[in-house]
């Protein structure tokens, strides 16, 4: 009896046991296989972390390749406030310079820290004990925001274990305002924002950003080898400019002090490549500091060349004379009795600058001495439709392409939309504008031997993996024959040795050639303001054209004649830059009067 009890009591403890161990494996199958996946799915969120690696923005450099915008890597120094009690406050670390394992305590780290990035002590502690009071489960303050990589790897070399580092990227323009008023900026409003060729050429310098994942302990520490790249990052791109950094510099320095000088509203000069249409400076006066937007007049903060269009007014009658001569309707000597006033079809009338007696001048003579009239007399012989389509071979009244954003267009309206007046006055550079860059394309046109080549400013984006996209700006176009744009040359010389100008545009051992224009701006009232924008337009060598300059100072108050003292400054300084040789043989002197 006694033994079939201790069977049964053994039969029932092993049935027991059985069970437990039953109950137990299937507790483990169900943990290490059937809910294997969804607790580590949970696991990871609770210790392991997704962190984003930050496309780098691609750098904006000149045609040298030097640097006109970069970004820098940062860092953000944080701490974990409620990890500073850990310990009551005390750390161990190893000295490098005693061998010896040292007590830190949380005070005395504070104080070495703000010492690195440049904190009053009292401050940093203060901040933290602050932060503690409010929250003592704080995890989470900046010590300091963007610092170097000096500091960096200052910070780390204490060996602070309740703090954290955090890559951040700062955009840098290490030329200041040199070519500020092409390059843009950078704001921030619900993200970033871009203006200049860092807008226009966003998607070629903004990379992909990719991220990896890392498994942390208790107190936020990164666990050692924990570091699992996910997605790699894709930087940004790198952008080409046709612009020189050296000679942007120097031509800046020109417009501002022609501004300074003359008291003008504004003040641009353009340099442009005359047989490939590349800008090589693009100035305006006090350009943007894209470093410190805040301290720059809001007016400068774009780039009037590209937006700002106006009347051009006489250089235009350089365009004229071409179109004459191309049409068979005239040549650099064809006659013209002129008076200083006319009026050649009911409610129409124009006159000349200055008054004169009826005069006999040539074409050449009627630039030389930019008659209103005379331009009129010898230009109205071309079609006004035949007209406006050479208007639009120069590049007038469509925005070029150079890689600006928000570039205009400027104003020409159809030939069937011009009045009786307009008709005329367009001929002369009235009733019609634009912005100097086509300005400086059209004359480009006249010093590339008729043919048009569309201005540039954006060259190329090479991206990340090295592959290099060139930019097309548009088609080249005929615009004048050879033997027109090479007689328009001459036209050009014989102003440039005329009378003052000469004085103002005159460089030994360079042959010059150009056009003065003093041109009337609507007040935006149906008339025109008593003040105007003085400008000259040219090119060089006369023998051989390079470079085309365009020079405009708009109303100033006193020295007008500074456009041709200033566009002269700038032909120097492009000499001087590139290495001009000087010209060879004599201009041909043509006759201004008959």
């Amino acid at each position: 009896m006694i033994k079939k009890l201790v069977d049964r009591r053994r039969l029932l403890a092993f049935t027991l046991v059985v069970v437990v161990i039953a109950v137990f494996a299937g507790r483990l199958f169900s943990l290490q296989v059937v809910q294997a996946e969804q607790l580590t799915a949970e696991a990871q969120g609770q210790i392991g972390v997704e962190s984003v690696l930050q496309a780098v923005r691609g750098d904006i450099v000149d045609r040298n390749g030097s640097v006109l915008a970069t970004t820098r890597e940062l860092y953000d120094a944080k701490l974990s406030p409620k990890n500073t009690r850990e310990n009551k406050g005390i750390f161990y670390r190893f000295n490098q310079s005693t061998g010896n394992r040292e007590k830190v305590t949380t005070e005395a780290a504070l104080t070495e820290i703000a010492a690195i990035v440049g904190r009053p002590a009292e401050e940093l502690i203060k901040a933290v004990n602050d932060e503690l009071a409010e929250n003592p489960k704080s995890d989470f303050m900046y010590v300091k925001r963007g610092i170097d990589l000096g500091q960096l790897r200052q910070l780390k070399e204490l060996g602070v274990p309740w703090m954290t580092y955090e890559s951040v990227f700062d955009r840098s323009y290490p030329n200041g305002a040199v070519a500020g008023n092409l390059l843009g900026y950078q704001w921030e409003d619900n993200g970033p924002k871009f203006a200049g060729i860092e807008r226009s050429q966003n998607e070629c310098l903004t990379g992909e950003d990719g991220f990896e994942t890392y498994e942390r302990s208790a107190d936020g520490m990164a666990l050692p080898g924990s570091r699992v790249e996910v997605k790699k990052r894709t930087n940004g791109g790198k952008v080409a400019l046709t612009i020189d950094r050296d000679l942007q510099y120097q031509v800046q320095q020109i417009v501002n002090l022609a501004r300074e000088k003359t008291g003008a509203e504004w003040a641009m000069h353009v340099v442009m490549n005359a047989k490939t249409g590349e800008l090589l400076a693009v100035a305006e006066d006090n350009s943007v500091d894209p470093n410190n937007t805040a301290a720059s007049d809001p007016s400068r903060l774009g780039s009037r060349a590209f937006s700002s269009p106006y009347e051009p007014g006489s250089s235009f009658k350089a365009l004229t004379a071409a179109m004459a001569i191309n049409e068979g309707k005239a040549t650099a000597i064809t006659q013209s009795s002129t008076p200083y006033e006319w009026r050649p079809e009911p409610g129409v009338v124009f006159s000349d600058a200055y008054p004169h007696p009826e005069t006999r001048w040539t074409l050449a003579g009627i630039l030389a001495v930019s008659s209103n009239v005379g331009t009129t007399m010898i230009g109205g012989r071309v079609d006004k439709n035949v007209r406006y389509e050479y208007l639009k071979k120069f590049g007038l009244g469509q925005a070029t392409e150079a890689g600006m954003p928000y570039e205009e267009s400027g104003l020409l309206y159809p030939a069937a939309e011009w009045d009786a007046q307009s008709s005329y006055n367009i001929m002369f550079g009235q009733g019609v504008s634009s912005t100097i860059i086509q300005t400086a394309g059209a004359y480009q046109a006249l010093a590339n031997k008729g043919l048009r080549i569309p201005p540039s400013l954006v060259k190329s984006c090479t991206s990340d993996n090295g592959e290099v996209t060139e930019f097309n700006h548009g088609e080249p176009v005929r615009v004048v024959s050879e033997q027109t744009a090479a007689e328009v040359t001459d036209i050009l010389e014989n102003v440039a040795n005329y009378g003052t100008v000469y004085d103002r545009v005159h460089i030994d051992g360079y042959r010059v050639v150009g056009k003065t224009a003093t041109a009337e701006q609507s007040d935006g009232r149906g008339g025109y303001r008593s003040d105007y924008i003085n400008s000259f337009a040219g090119y060089f060598p006369a023998d051989d054209p390079q470079y085309v300059v365009v020079s405009s100072i708009a109303f100033p108050q006193r020295s007008s004649s500074v456009a041709g003292t200033s566009w002269r400054d700038t032909v120097r300084a492009t000499i001087r830059h590139f290495q001009v040789p000087p010209s060879q043989g004599e201009y041909r002197k043509l006759p201004l009067e008959y």
